[in-house]
């Protein structure tokens, strides 16, 4: 899975073959490649030697290389990867007025991301995620009941399966069922990504910027629930008030749609992977870290070796060069008493993070911001980059994800749907953003 918005190991789907039956053994694993190739995986195909598999990977990439040139085969990489390239720009760029630090590189958060991307990829890999989320789409029987299941079912992936993966496991559903009920999907689609951004905000491993105020402030989690509990409980308000508008058009899916599990035995040792990424997220220490990382690389390898090539390795280096970078920019002295203003009380680190994470994104903000910040102010953090992922088709990774699967699909659409997600969004983020003042108001941050 990836979340590079132009698409990556994790964009996936089961679709069935023509003329086959419903039987699993013939429903096919589609996962996109980030050079953009697609290879098949069919639940017999799954003993393929990993040998083989690796030479014809890199049999593949020489190829393409030799087809497209180098250069222009970097510049088509920088172009699918854009975040992840500007990233890589500015770690590099700002590397030069100030020397980078390994200890810049919050490694726990790494570790945790790969622990989890692993199990994710694996549960995706194998069709839980799909199955579980078309059991409940399936229920719907008109508009309206069908935006309401996908509401709570992005809600509820959201708080753990983290946004961006439940965006990518959702939206390719919406856009299949676009296709085959001939119903635009716009308000669908946004739904989607407002619940899976507002549910990410629920839990510490609902998205990468909250994991990392929790472990950066040592946060418990008691009083992390005391934070996020009103901003989901209030969001549930706006969202199910939102869906009384949807109309009831009547809308059928098929129990064909319905994908089948593959290779359920696997899913027993990735569900014990799931209670390490659960302890690991309890114990801040670098020797859990590599305990719990080396369990889940150990897990892999014994189990699903070819788990670790769809694993989110875009998420994971995004991460890194964040750190790297974001962290440069922290320590430059002539742009510290800039940002130290930013954050001189608890509402100005909201309203900073909040219309800061409009142009460069929730996540590298809240690491910018952290630098300045004490643990009284870090309730102000969570809220203004947790709101702040609405709003601006950038604020968040999971909003330029969604919109890149729709246009890459229905291009000519693109307008339309982007003029109904900047409104949507942008009335969540006007209601939503004066949560922080009332709550701060009546005593409860």
């Amino acid at each position: 899975m990836a979340t590079s918005p132009a698409g990556g190991a994790g964009e996936a789907s089961f679709e069935k073959s023509e003329g086959a039956s419903t039987d699993s053994s013939q429903r096919h694993f589609i996962t996109h490649d980030h050079d953009g190739f697609h290879l098949n995986y069919a639940a017999r195909q799954s003993h393929l030697p990993h040998r083989r598999e690796i030479q014809m990977r890199s049999r593949r990439f020489s190829d393409h290389l030799r087809e497209e040139g180098v250069a222009r085969a970097l510049f088509g990489w920088m172009r699918n990867n854009m975040f992840l390239s500007i990233l890589v720009i500015v770690a590099v760029v700002t590397s030069f007025f100030n020397t980078p630090q390994w200890s810049y590189v919050d490694w726990h958060i790494i570790a945790i991301m790969f622990e989890l991307m692993a199990v994710l990829c694996a549960f995706e890999r194998y069709g839980v995620l799909q199955w579980f989320s078309m059991k409940i789409l399936s229920r719907a029987h008109n508009e309206r009941s069908l935006s309401i299941a996908m509401s709570l079912v992005a809600l509820g992936l959201g708080m753990f399966a983290t946004n961006d993966v439940t965006i990518l496991t959702i939206i390719p559903l919406v856009l299949m069922m676009k296709k085959r009920t001939s119903t635009p999907m716009y308000l669908q689609m946004t739904l989607v990504t407002i619940c899976a951004n507002l549910g990410s905000c629920l839990t510490p491993f609902g998205n990468p910027h909250n994991l990392y105020i929790y472990t950066h402030f040592n946060i418990t989690l008691a009083e992390f629930m005391r934070w996020s509990v009103p901003l989901f409980l209030t969001s549930l308000v706006l969202i199910f008030v939102t869906l009384a508008f949807v109309p009831k058009k009547p809308i059928e899916i098929s129990k064909d749609d319905i994908p089948q599990l593959v290779m359920k035995k696997r899913i027993i040792p990735f569900a014990f992977l799931a209670l390490v990424v659960f302890i690991n997220l309890r114990i801040n220490d670098w020797r859990a870290d590599v305990i719990c990382a080396v369990i889940a690389l150990v897990v892999t390898m014994l189990f699903d070796p070819r788990v670790l090539f769809h694993i989110n390795w875009n998420l994971i280096f995004t991460l890194f060069f964040i750190f790297i970078g974001i962290q440069n920019i922290a320590h430059m002295s002539f742009l510290q008493t800039a940002l130290t203003a930013l954050v001189s009380s608890p509402i100005a680190t909201y309203i900073s993070a909040l219309l800061m994470s409009q142009v460069i994104t929730n996540v590298p903000v809240t690491v910018l911001l952290a630098n300045f910040i004490n643990h009284g102010s870090a309730a102000a953090l969570f809220f203004g980059a947790d709101i702040g992922g609405l709003g601006t088709p950038i604020a968040s990774l999971a909003n330029l994800i969604t919109i890149s699967l729709a246009n890459k699909q229905y291009p000519e659409e693109s307008k339309p749907f982007l003029r109904q997600f900047l409104a949507l969004n942008f009335i969540a983020l006007a209601i939503l953003g004066t949560l922080f003042g009332v709550l701060q108001y009546v005593g409860l941050v």
